[in-house]
């Protein structure tokens, strides 16, 4: 599962890169997709599978904890509420296809069927840190430069604050929550299923 998890990474990362449909599907040029949490999560479920292979302690399982749950994260925004919005097919379109579906069910699966010691439930609340940093560094970004065009060249790319601070403030609130509720998920069908 690692050596499969690192590859899809790289392939996406690959396909990304090479994206010249910018403006669809939530994707950009080049460096410039590293804004996305997509993205970011990813790339730590390719970095939480690369130390796995390595190393096969707590810290590893809190990585692919972690790992699952952020990305477990973008598969649901994607799948519950933006594919409806904008149409899975948009969503699921290239490097996306990986990004957005494959990889983040891989990571999970991977998660919940990987045996040994489930970590304490601190490590769930722990798999929330990542998207606290990410929702800090969007809101700074904001601050500091403002909003700024039109979508989406804009700072505010999610639309957050299509609705003021308050709904941005909400959802940024919802989206940690939503990300705690995964990792306890994620830790709970471990100890069922885990083998």
């Amino acid at each position: 599962m690692n050596i499969t998890i690192i590859v899809l990474v790289t392939a996406g990362f690959i396909l990304m890169f090479n994206n010249k449909d910018t403006g669809t599907g939530l994707m950009s040029r080049g460096f410039e997709n590293l804004k996305y949490y997509t993205v970011l999560s990813n790339l730590f479920a390719g970095i939480a599978a690369l130390v796995s292979l390595f190393i096969d302690n707590k810290f590893s399982k809190v990585m692919k904890l972690m790992s699952a749950s952020a990305t477990g994260l973008t598969f649901a925004v994607i799948a519950f509420f933006l594919g409806p919005l904008y149409g899975h097919v948009n969503l699921y379109r290239n490097a996306n296809l990986l990004f957005h579906l494959v990889v983040p069910l891989i990571a999970m699966y991977d998660y919940v069927t990987s045996g040994g010691e489930v970590p304490e439930l601190r490590f769930a609340v722990l798999s929330s840190v990542p998207t606290v940093l990410y929702g800090t560094g969007y809101v700074l970004n904001i601050l500091i430069n403002g909003i700024g065009g039109e979508y989406p060249n804009t700072n505010d790319f999610y639309l957050f604050l299509h609705w003021g601070w308050g709904a941005g403030i909400a959802i940024f609130a919802g989206i940690t929550a939503a990300t705690f509720g995964i990792a306890c998920l994620l830790r709970w069908a471990n100890k069922r299923i885990g083998y």
